[in-house]
């Protein structure tokens, strides 16, 4: 084998290295300063019949500040005091696109009582936004452009729902489509339950 094959054989290999850290750290959830204080490695949750991933129960979910389709801020911590529910998801996604009514009838039934925001992972407002007008869809979607809200909540799959309590604190996390109410229900219950 000629030196320059060995080489070239040697830069790629380091170049794999490389790129496998890269993906790795990308996936790698942040930690809210509080939650890292009182847990000292991360715990992964597992239900029976479906994985999740990401940040547990308890913790407390990592604070964004995001653009909705209409160019309006919004930050987690300005929403402290109402139980907050984000569903991650894209237009492409067929799951995703399957669970929009179910939340939809959530929206109109717990008005006023549950902050619901999609968080639409790297993709333009213009698609998100014409995604939205052409569903009708009832509840604001955030833009998570570069996908590093999503990484910090330790997004592996779409659609992903974050369940989080009026306090800041995580209640419960759930990775797949929530096709009906029967299995939506949990979660709400979860989320409205008293601190």
């Amino acid at each position: 084998m000629s030196a320059t094959k060995r080489w070239a054989g040697w830069a790629v290999l380091l170049a794999a290295l490389i790129y496998a850290g890269f993906l790795i750290g990308r996936t790698a959830p942040a930690r809210h300063p509080e939650a890292a204080a009182k847990t000292p490695r991360r715990q992964a949750s597992v239900a029976a019949s479906t994985p999740q991933y990401g940040l547990s129960a308890g913790q407390f979910a990592p604070n964004f500040t995001l653009t909705d389709t209409k160019g309006q801020s919004v930050t987690l911590l300005d929403l402290r005091g109402h139980p907050v529910w984000l569903n991650f998801w894209a237009t492409w996604c067929p799951w995703c696109n399957k669970e929009i009514p179910q939340i939809e009838n959530v929206e109109d039934a717990y008005a006023g009582r549950i902050d619901i925001y999609g968080v639409d992972v790297q993709q333009s407002q213009s698609t998100v936004a014409q995604y939205m007008a052409a569903k009708a869809v009832n509840y604001p979607m955030l833009l998570d452009s570069q996908g590093a809200v999503a990484a910090s909540y330790g997004v592996q799959g779409l659609p992903m729902s974050v369940f989080i309590g009026p306090h800041g604190k995580i209640r419960a996390v759930y990775s797949g489509a929530l096709l009906s109410p029967a299995s939506i229900a949990p979660y709400l219950h979860k989320l409205l339950a008293p601190s």
